[in-house]
């Protein structure tokens, strides 16, 4: 018993200590007779900590006790302290002499100038609290620390007497000042002639390194130096006062504040950004209302992290910025995902963010549901199969073939396009031959570009059979497309799929090789080996940038947010309507054979505007591996106008519309905003709305040349510009105001039945006929 008990109180108090104590030899800086090491909290590795330790010595308990005692900012934090075999060991937050860091660190002179204007301020504010407490710390030349954040502070508190007068506190950070600029040097003893220190800084070194000091309060020095033109006022010191003050700050001044940041990032050491600006970003983020403000400083600082840093500190942040119900804060997360997505795990991107995420295809703002679609591109490949097949697709067909926003369906085919090669083989080609021959019957005339270059990229995955009987049919009438452009690209895929089949019938030996892509797994279709030349045109144009002909917001409506059950407040932005659904079709198609209006039950299916309501009535509704010839047009974008022309009730209206509505139709054709612009951000000139980038132009009054697709090539630049058909099928003006007349009525027509529809769901609309919705769609 008694040896239990001996081994009790033998036992080493280092392994109950929480803290990791450094050995002798390792990375220790010897400074005023202590020895200076690094540690860390044992239950939290990442908490990094400072051990001051020394034998025989009484004057490191001193400091600890002085320490354990006295709180403020600018003094050292005191975290623990032990006495092992005759060693005292002092644990403080981590940081080191000011020698060392200003040997340490690599600044610039403009650096360095900022960064003593902040740690003379800091060591001014904590003198004023000593001398205001009666105490003077009469070692301040050896007492000065800087913390990882690039903070100073004052430690050796065991020299700290009575207070007599400001002279030696002060006297000695004049010889602080001076060996910063100069040189540390032990043989200086007293403030000697300014030498190198800058000019601006003379005057107030001057009045404290004298005995004139003994008259001087550091608090009148703050008062007086923190004036206009003074040392210690400048946008460094402005800066980090302003994010200590963050809470008492007016809402103005915040937003004005973080748009100087941006600016103003460069003048700061990486330190300083890392660990001071950072985490008071992250914190005036999760505690204040920041709000969207804090995202491009977050995202610029974010560079500096590694990856461990970077998954501790910005990721948890992300997610919450996700879960969001602020529609500015989403748009502009969105906008920038390129810059964070590489750092996203497939966890954290399926757990935490996707479901937040999909909230954005059901928000009634056309920008956000835009923004939403753009940044799947990035995403995709961290999805898991069931997110990737069934989910994401759900919200693509919705958007695809119900979406009133021409811009939107463009870019939900692209996005298909871009990521068309993650999806599992099984439901690949099924999903991207209705996807794309779909489009091709859109009326609006970038979305059928879109699909040609889709289809064209995406041709290894499609069967002989497929290529036969569904994807060159669906070609073949935009060769008569009202746009040149839409043309010219429909021959050119045509020739080459009719190649890839002229070959298989020569040799059939090759259909193997031509069908191999058809099962492959995931890969990148840029990387693809055996790319045929007709095809190359099209991977260069798929790989480039969006559809940005920006569609306006829904005024005066929240969207809601199944996924949290939160609501986004709108837009407040006044905008012209898009005209890619709901609107007549361009001028430049008045004089086309085609004729070509949205259904209103075609494609993937239809989503209700305010919850995950899937109703697939097409051929999507056999995805799980289907692989039907039958032609599908009958579902397609001409349905409507069909039945336009059958229903004798619409006929009815027609001939009774005013003469106003065709005034109203063409109102809607008003050009786009950007994103800025519908996030009440800014306004932007009326002589950019009116063009895309991808050469596409809103028709208007004044259209002028456009780019192409980001100049990828596809195009020959004097074709930039989208005009009219010269001479396609001549028609009197009596067909056009027929024509325009018909439209009309299909559109209202189109509204009756949207707001019937909502009304039924709204009112009688059960959760088991919900469930069998969602699971009939599910059956792909």
């Amino acid at each position: 018993m008694a040896s239990v008990l001996s081994s009790f109180f033998t036992r080493d108090p280092k392994s109950q200590f929480p803290f990791d104590i450094p050995a002798d030899n390792a990375n220790v800086t010897y400074f005023d007779r202590l020895s200076i090491g690094h540690s860390f909290k044992k239950a939290e590795p990442n908490e990094l900590a400072t051990v001051f330790w020394s034998t025989g010595s009484s004057t490191i308990k001193q400091q600890a006790q002085k320490l354990k005692t006295m709180r403020h900012p600018n003094i050292i934090a005191y975290l623990d302290s032990i006495e092992v075999d005759g060693t005292f060991y002092l644990v403080t937050e981590k940081c080191k002499p000011l020698s060392v860091y200003m040997k340490d660190m690599e600044l610039n002179e403009q650096q360095k100038e900022f960064v003593v204007s902040w740690g003379i301020f800091q060591i001014l504010s904590v003198l004023k609290f000593l001398h205001e407490a009666n105490l003077s710390h009469e070692n301040l030349r050896k007492g000065i620390y800087v913390t990882a954040g690039g903070d100073w502070k004052i430690g050796g508190l065991h020299t700290v007497t009575a207070f007599n007068s400001p002279r030696t506190d002060l006297n000695q950070l004049a010889i602080v000042i001076w060996e910063i600029f100069n040189g540390f040097s032990e043989n200086v003893t007293k403030a000697e002639a300014p030498g190198k220190i800058p000019q601006r800084l003379h005057e107030l070194y001057k009045k404290i390194a004298t005995g004139a000091a003994a008259k001087l309060s550091a608090s009148e020095l703050i008062i007086e130096y923190r004036r206009t033109g003074g040392y210690l006022k400048n946008k460094f010191v402005d800066t980090l006062l302003f994010l200590e003050q963050f809470e008492l700050k007016e809402s103005s001044e915040k937003q004005s504040f973080f748009m100087h940041l941006r600016e103003n990032l460069d003048i700061f050491p990486d330190d300083v950004a890392k660990y001071k600006i950072l985490p008071k970003l992250i914190l005036t983020y999760e505690y204040g209302d920041a709000g969207p403000n804090i995202l491009i400083p977050l995202f610029k600082l974010g560079r500096l992290l590694d990856e461990a840093e970077y998954q501790r500190t910005i990721v948890p942040c992300l997610c919450k910025l996700f879960g969001s119900p602020d529609r500015t804060t989403r748009v502009k997360l969105l906008e920038r995902i390129d810059e964070f997505a590489p750092h996203l795990t497939s966890q954290v991107v399926n757990d935490k963010i996707f479901a937040n995420l999909t909230s954005g295809f059901l928000d009634t703002s056309p920008a956000v549901r835009e923004s939403t679609v753009k940044a799947m591109v990035s995403l995709a490949d961290k999805l898991n199969y069931n997110n990737l097949n069934v989910e994401l697709m759900k919200y693509l067909a919705r958007l695809q073939g119900g979406d009133e926003h021409g811009g939107i369906r463009t870019n939900t085919t692209i996005c298909l396009g871009k990521i068309g090669h993650l999806l599992a083989p099984a439901k690949r080609q099924a999903v991207l031959i209705s996807a794309f021959t779909r489009a091709l019957k859109d009326p609006f005339a970038p979305s059928r570009m879109a699909s040609v270059l889709a289809l064209s990229a995406t041709q290894q995955f499609y069967t002989l059979v497929e290529i036969a009987n569904r994807i060159v049919p669906c070609l073949v009438p935009l060769t008569c497309d009202p746009e040149k452009q839409v043309r010219e690209q429909s021959f050119k895929a045509i020739r080459g799929f009719l190649e890839k089949l002229e070959k298989a019938s020569e040799n059939p030996a090759l259909i193997p090789e031509l069908e191999a892509g058809v099962k492959a797994g995931a890969s990148s279709i840029l990387d693809h080996e055996k790319v045929p030349q007709w095809a190359s045109w099209a991977l260069k144009s798929l790989s480039g940038k969006f559809y940005k002909g920006t569609v306006p917001p829904v005024e005066g409506q929240t969207a809601p947010t199944p996924a949290s059950g939160r609501t986004s407040p709108s837009l407040a932005v006044k905008s012209p309507t898009d005209s890619g659904r709901s609107s007549p079709a361009p001028k430049s198609s008045s004089n086309a054979p085609l004729k070509l209006a949205p259904a209103s039950n075609d494609g993937w299916g239809d989503l209700s505007d305010g919850g995950d309501n899937f109703d697939v009535k097409d051929d999507w509704s056999d995805l799980g591996g289907s692989t039907k010839n039958d032609d599908d047009w009958g579902l397609g974008w001409d349905t409507p106008v069909d039945t336009a022309r059958s229903s004798p009730d619409v006929n009815k209206k027609t001939s009774a519309l005013p003469s106003s509505t065709s005034s109203s139709a063409k109102t809607k054709q008003a050009t786009d905003e950007n994103i800025d612009a519908l996030l009440g951000l800014s306004v932007p000139s009326k002589t950019m709305a009116s063009k895309s980038s991808w050469g596409f132009e809103e028709k208007s009054s004044s259209s002028g040349g456009v780019k192409g697709w980001d100049d990828d090539g596809w195009a020959d630049a004097s074709s930039n510009v989208l005009k009219p058909t010269p001479v396609l099928q001549p028609t009197s003006a009596s067909d056009k105001e027929s024509r325009r007349a018909e439209l009309a009525a299909r559109n209202e027509a189109r509204r009756k039945e949207q707001s019937e529809r909502q009304k039924a769901r709204s009112g009688a609309m059960k959760l088991t006929s919900t469930e069998k919705k969602m699971d009939d769609f599910a059956d792909w």
